[in-house]
């Protein structure tokens, strides 16, 4: 887990890359994970939530 400071960066970092459309880097793939990492462990997301959640964006 990261700290507070470092995960407001990396939010900060993260919508600044989604606003100037570059998402298709490794930049932002590493940012999207850490910040879902996050929300995981916050939510305590399950299994079957992962595997809704791959459904609902690959039927998009």
């Amino acid at each position: 887990m990261i700290d507070s400071a470092t995960q407001h960066q990396a939010i900060g970092r993260l919508f600044e890359l989604v606003r100037n459309g570059d998402v298709d880097n490794l930049e932002f793939t590493h940012l999207d994970s850490l910040i879902y990492g996050g929300l995981e462990q916050t939510y305590q997301v399950t299994d079957a939530d992962r595997e809704q959640r791959t459904i609902q964006t690959t039927a998009v």
